[in-house]
């Protein structure tokens, strides 16, 4: 009787440690989805995928810097970033920035630039703009409010900017060309020449448009895998407690 009494003792306490432990994150990933969570408050390196095919681990040396006053940090995906730190890909990572805003930059590899309104930029980046921002080059702004456009910088500060929703402003940084407004579907490249606006290749933007939709993929995977695996962890533990009532 005393054995009896000690095993279901013991799995009612095991039952309210899973019930603390597990029982928000449950809810959490299974329960239906109420209003959205609130935007991040600070700018944060969100994602970080490795070689085109999968996202970095929290403690793994990834081939992306981040630095801060000329120091680098150690890099992990969803850490803070501040105005004035610079961020850049090696060759084979990708990384996703997000801001307060809701705004997101999608960097492709050996690209870079600085955070606030992304300066001294250098590399490919699709931006996706919730409010205002712009990028940047040493020469040439491209500044936009809630649209998506690609931002092709070159070490020498051309810029090639194609658009995809909605329209941006390109702008000479040093006033030497006057600004030019491009629409949805055109591209234009900048200096040393003013911008001459014409049709983006449908290739061009499929192209970009598929290398955005597989980083959000991959997001998107890594979380509903997260989901899975905490509700496995439930399941195994219960069928613990079903099969161990009889066993001391």
């Amino acid at each position: 009787m005393n054995g009896w009494r000690h095993g279901w003792l013991r799995q009612i306490v095991l039952a309210g440690w899973l019930l603390v432990v597990l029982g928000p994150a449950i809810v959490g990933c299974a329960a239906p989805r109420g209003p959205a969570a609130p935007p991040p408050t600070e700018v944060q390196l969100s994602t970080i995928v490795i070689d085109g095919e999968r996202l970095a681990r929290r403690g793994e040396a990834v081939p992306v810097r981040v630095f801060r006053q000329g120091a680098a940090l150690a890099v992990s995906p969803g850490m803070a970033l501040l105005d004035g730190d610079r961020v850049e890909t090696g060759p084979d990572a990708e990384v996703v920035i997000r801001y307060p805003s809701g705004t997101e930059l999608f960097l492709r590899p050996n690209s870079g630039g600085r955070i606030g309104s992304f300066t001294e930029f250098v590399g490919e980046l699709f931006a996706k703009i919730k409010g205002a921002f712009a990028v940047e080059t040493t020469f040439v702004k491209a500044g936009a409010r809630g649209t998506a456009f690609l931002v092709r910088g070159s070490a020498s500060g051309s810029a090639t900017v194609i658009v995809f929703e909605g329209a941006v402003e390109l702008g000479s940084t040093r006033g030497e060309w006057p600004s030019t407004v491009l629409g949805a579907g055109t591209m234009a490249r900048a200096h040393p020449r003013a911008p001459v606006p014409t049709a983006a290749p449908p290739e061009e933007l499929a192209r970009t448009r598929e290398w955005v939709e597989r980083l959000e993929g991959l997001s998107t995977a890594s979380s509903g895998a997260s989901a899975a695996a905490v509700i496995g962890v439930a399941a195994l533990v219960a069928a613990l407690l079903a099969s161990g009532g009889d066993s001391d």
